[in-house]
């Protein structure tokens, strides 16, 4: 190698390092990130309302007096709500990525596309947030704080939350039973309702006929837990419109003693089946072969 190769080099290499100086010194630290806890650390007791808002709805979850959860005045989901609070069960910390408001339209955080999210107890305001688009990470979201042009990178499932409507909160369940309490269960369908009862253990039908023991207990595995499907929830006009004076089909578990557990109403639909207790509330929708499997012929739990 010459020396006038030698001399380049040199003459690169303290340029590199000029360059590097001016912007360890001009440039805020080279690795630093400013950081910033956008929401503190919340169980389901340090709130008692969490809104979003923006766009199309608002979806509003207020705890009640006995701790439980609604969302706009229906029972919210136990296990959504749980979810939520998981995801705030630690301080939520942003890294900044943007100082102007020109870039809030971009990152969906301007009051056109973000989704306000107010956590609130006893009338103080906690956290006061605007939620936009996923970030330029995997899994993260940009939030800025409302009346702060500051835009941050946060991650974790605050975007998946954000958009969320009424009905991804609402509370599908439709029965929760304890099957060991079962001790009667009677199925009307068409012309042939029949009527199962459990005698020291075992299930037969009301004239004595003895029931298949692996069916019945299939049978009870589907009252354990009963939940909305497809759309799973009526509109007011379908609502009306169900005959539930007239069902389809009709579904009554009784415990001990006449003990009523639960009577369900079935009126078929183009889609399936709409589904309400016998004395009111919400209506809901399950698929035929679900109801199916709830209301089976009789021939199927015979030996």
């Amino acid at each position: 190698m010459t020396p006038r190769q030698l001399l380049h080099i040199g003459i690169a290499l303290a340029v590199a390092l000029f360059l590097w100086g001016l912007v360890t010194v001009f440039g805020g630290g080279g690795d630093t990130i400013e950081e910033r806890e956008m929401l503190p650390a919340l169980s389901s007791g340090q709130a008692d309302t969490i809104e979003f808002s923006g766009g199309e709805a608002t979806v509003r979850l207020a705890r009640g007096r006995e701790a439980e959860w609604n969302v706009n005045g229906y029972p919210a989901s136990p296990d959504a709500v749980d979810e939520l609070f998981r995801a705030l069960a630690a301080p939520v910390r942003g890294s900044l990525v943007a100082r102007s408001a020109s870039s809030h339209a971009r990152m969906g955080v301007d009051s056109v596309g973000g989704r306000r999210l107010r956590v609130m107890r006893g009338g103080d305001t906690v956290a006061d947030l605007v939620v936009g688009n996923q970030g330029r990470q995997y899994g993260t979201v940009y939030v800025r704080q409302v009346g702060d042009d500051l835009v941050y990178q946060v991650g974790g499932p605050l975007h998946t939350l954000a958009v969320r409507m009424v009905t991804d909160w609402r509370d599908k369940r439709i029965l929760v039973l304890d099957t060991a309490r079962i001790e009667q269960v009677t199925v009307e369908r068409g012309r042939r309702p029949f009527t199962l009862v459990r005698a020291d253990g075992v299930w037969s039908f009301a004239d004595g006929t003895p029931a298949d023991s692996a069916e019945m207990a299939r049978l009870l595995r589907e009252y354990r837990t009963v939940s909305a499907q497809g759309n799973a929830f009526a509109s007011p006009a379908q609502a009306d419109s169900a005959q539930f004076d007239r069902p389809d089909r009709r579904l009554s578990v009784v415990g001990a003693g006449s003990d009523t557990l639960a009577t369900l109403l079935f009126d078929s639909t183009d889609t399936g089946y709409w589904v309400r207790h016998a004395d009111g509330g919400t209506v809901y929708h399950l698929y035929a072969w679900k109801v199916d499997d709830l209301t089976p012929h009789d021939s199927t739990l015979r030996r």
